[in-house]
């Protein structure tokens, strides 16, 4: 059972589309997780819904209909696909942004047991990243320079504040030194959403801090 939700404010803006790309895409993955987050933007949808059906009336042209309609005709007509559908292996916002697989991403090792990929920098500079941690491997004490938001989309890990698990949307900020550890079971996969490049806290930090980039 997912434990660890958005915020209601980043709830809203997702429902609203005010969010930011890698922030919507975030979210959009822990809806595929969590019927109760999900149950709540449909609830601000509808809000949203009866609100814009309050709006003053806007005069439509005369041909406007006609117009529409002729568009509409002039669309190629779409053949159903043939192709075999593949059961997703993760959430379909994140599949569709990695279309041959996880082998075929650009990887960095940051840290010795965490390899990362950058999947996309949006309009607000923000970085939405894959995170590969193997079976009962440690990532070393750090902090973030930044906001950053964690995803498990599968597998799950633990640090000094809990244990999180598949669904799981954890909220981190500079206030937070953790060290996170896979779970010995399996492998652990988060998609992140971050700021800045995190900064190790501990004894060699200040020897390995300045060629960290991810």
């Amino acid at each position: 059972m997912t434990l660890w939700h958005p915020s209601s404010d980043k709830l809203i803006e997702f429902s609203s589309g005010v969010g930011s790309a890698a922030m919507n895409i975030a979210v959009s993955a822990h809806l595929h997780f969590c019927k109760d987050c999900l149950r709540q933007v449909v609830e601000y949808e509808s809000v949203a819904a009866v609100l814009f059906e309050q709006q003053a009336e806007v005069t439509m042209a005369k041909d406007g209909f006609e117009t529409l309609m002729e568009r509409i005709v002039r669309q190629p007509v779409s053949r159903p696909s043939t192709t075999r559908v593949v059961p997703s292996r993760f959430p379909p916002v994140v599949e569709k942004l990695m279309a041959h697989g996880t082998d075929a991403l650009c990887w960095k090792k940051p840290m010795k047991n965490l390899r990362v990929s950058q999947l996309l920098t949006d309009e607000q500079g923000l970085t939405l990243g894959l995170h590969h941690m193997k079976a009962g491997c440690r990532v070393p004490q750090h902090t973030h320079r930044g906001h950053e938001i964690s995803l498990v989309i599968e597998g799950g890990f633990s640090d000094q504040m809990g244990s999180y698990g598949v669904g799981d949307f954890i909220t981190l900020s500079t206030e937070h030194h953790h060290s996170p550890q896979a779970d010995a079971d399996g492998d652990c996969w988060l998609l992140s959403v971050v700021e800045a490049p995190v900064r190790l806290t501990g004894p060699l930090g200040w020897i390995l801090n300045p060629f960290i980039k991810a």
